[in-house]
This record gives C-alpha cells, structure tokens and sequence, in this order.
C-alpha cells in the first residue's frame, strides 16, 4: 500500500524551534536534525505498522541520534504526522 504523509502544523511548528535552537548551538547542527526527521518519514512511510502503539491510535518512531520522537497516526492510507517532542525535557 502507498502512504501519504501528512504533518500537522502542530509539529512543523515543533520541528522549526528545534532546528532553530540546534543552529543556535552549533552552525549546521538543526540541518543535521532535520536529515534525522526525513529518514524517519521515510521508514514510517514504508512500513508503519512497524512502529511501537503510545496508546490505541497514536505510534511513534525515535530519531537515532536526537532525543525526539515523532508521534503519528495511520488513517486508512494517510499517515499523519502529530508531533515531534523532546523526550528528555519536562513537558510544560
């Protein structure tokens, strides 16, 4: 089956103060995060029933060399992209 993928704005908010705060740290380093994000579409867009329930609707996958996972759904043939969270900060 062929998956769309969808990413609310929820996360391409998430993903912007990310990558803002890595370049603040480093020059090159938000880049760096968002090639971990894109593989990460990548795997959930061919196999994403390969990846872990969070509750009945709701998976996610973990980038490999950031502390961020992203959390997604599949709708019939969508898969939607929710939010890409910190794992290792406080939630607010």
């Amino acid at each position: 089956m062929a998956y769309v993928l969808l990413i609310q704005q929820e996360a391409l908010l998430e993903i912007q103060e990310a990558f803002d705060w890595y370049e603040e740290q480093k020059d090159g380093l938000g880049n760096e995060l968002i090639e971990e994000i894109e593989s990460c579409y990548k795997k959930i867009s061919a196999h994403p029933e390969r990846y872990g329930y969070i509750n009945q609707i709701y998976r996610r996958i973990k980038t490999d060399r950031f502390p961020y996972i992203l959390v997604f759904e599949i709708d019939n043939n969508n898969i939607i992209v929710n939010s890409v969270r910190h794992i290792k900060r406080k939630p607010t």
